[in-house]
């Protein structure tokens, strides 16, 4: 017997469903058209679960995609998603979408700006949401279907502790205005979010616990960070930041909120899926990669919102389930301003 899990993740353009919900009274109806990615498109039935708020209120339109970050030691990470749901301010029931047949997706293809399509001219009740997330099903040990971490050509299964009671679930609000477009994008930070705590295993394998380390992005409000990192930098930085190639396999541009941030590793605490108290995490780190077209050594961070940041290179080993010690360059970290729909550049 499978239970209902929710994720707040990602999906790629695949199964087509339109929704029609009419509220109680003289309230309007609301047609949602959900895309979830993977293969070919699929006409198939669905089941809905709860109705959008009734009322007189206008309704707004949203598009949601997802984005997502890469990960040192994993060549896959796939993900088995069978629905959605959005949770109204207020209370009441939320509105789910259950997929007819799960959908299979590989988070690692959304990296670099690439975004997979959830909602395209999704019609919504106008108004505030509390939550946005995913269902997957979830079997014993709360190991979900279809979902694995490949590492060195290995497959190892995916857990989400208490999945049951709270799941991955992105509480993070927002808000839909009456009669205009909104465009939200959730990146899925997959080096925070997924750990490998020891004697944590299914089968005698080792499972990998998937974590929320999730954020809602209002697309009008954020810009991008790109740049360029010197070989000298790479070269002179200790531990090394490139293999016996030339490839800088872990090295990682970390960008911190705020100017003047302490700059810090990776920490998650076992027990609470959060940072540790008085522990800040960097909120995203863009690996470093050489380009052949130009030669260079460079990284690229879409979905950044309007702030300032400080940024600064950092190699080495950054497991979130320990403490590690990152050596940073330059030590104290570069202030940068990031502009709604304009591209920084920030070099090192």
């Amino acid at each position: 017997m499978r239970r209902h899990l929710y994720l707040i993740a990602a999906g790629l353009t695949a199964l087509p469903i339109v929704v029609a919900c009419g509220g109680s009274g003289d309230g309007p109806s609301s047609t949602t058209t959900l895309s979830v990615a993977g293969g070919a498109v699929d006409t198939a039935s669905h089941v809905v679960v709860g109705l959008p708020p009734s009322g007189d209120g206008p309704s707004s339109t949203m598009n949601l995609g997802v984005a997502d970050g890469a990960v040192d030691t994993a060549s896959h990470v796939v993900v088995e998603f069978t629905g959605v749901e959005l949770q109204p301010s207020g209370g009441g029931n939320a509105i789910a979408f259950n997929f007819a047949s799960p959908k299979q997706i590989d988070l690692l293809t959304l990296q670099n700006g690439k975004i997979a399509e959830l909602l395209s001219g999704a019609t919504v009740p106008a108004g505030d949401y509390d939550w946005t997330r995913l269902l997957l099903n979830v079997g014993s040990n709360d190991v979900v279907s279809g979902s694995y971490i490949e590492i060195n050509g290995a497959q190892y299964p995916l857990i989400v502790p208490s999945g049951e009671q709270t799941g991955l679930k992105l509480v993070q609000g927002f808000t839909m205005t009456g009669n205009q477009v909104a465009n939200f994008t959730i990146d899925f930070v997959l080096q925070q979010a997924i750990t490998a705590p020891p004697g944590q295993q299914v089968g005698g394998v080792q499972a990998y616990l998937l974590r929320p380390a999730l954020r809602l992005i209002d697309n009008v409000q954020a810009g991008a960070i790109s740049g360029t990192v010197a070989l000298s930098t790479l070269q002179g930085h200790s531990p090394s930041c490139l293999d016996n190639s030339g490839n800088p396999t872990t090295a990682h541009v970390y960008i911190f909120s705020g100017a003047g941030a302490t700059l810090t590793d990776i920490q998650i605490d076992s027990t609470t899926g959060l940072p540790p108290a008085n522990h800040v995490n960097p909120i995203v780190t863009p690996p470093i990669t050489y380009s052949s077209s130009s030669q260079q050594y460079v990284y690229v961070q879409p979905l950044v919102l309007a702030g300032t940041y400080t940024l600064a290179v950092a190699c080495g080993t950054d497991g979130p389930s320990s403490a590690d010690t990152l050596a940073f360059a330059p030590s104290g970290g570069v202030t940068a301003t990031v502009t709604a729909n304009q591209l920084t550049t920030v070099n090192f």
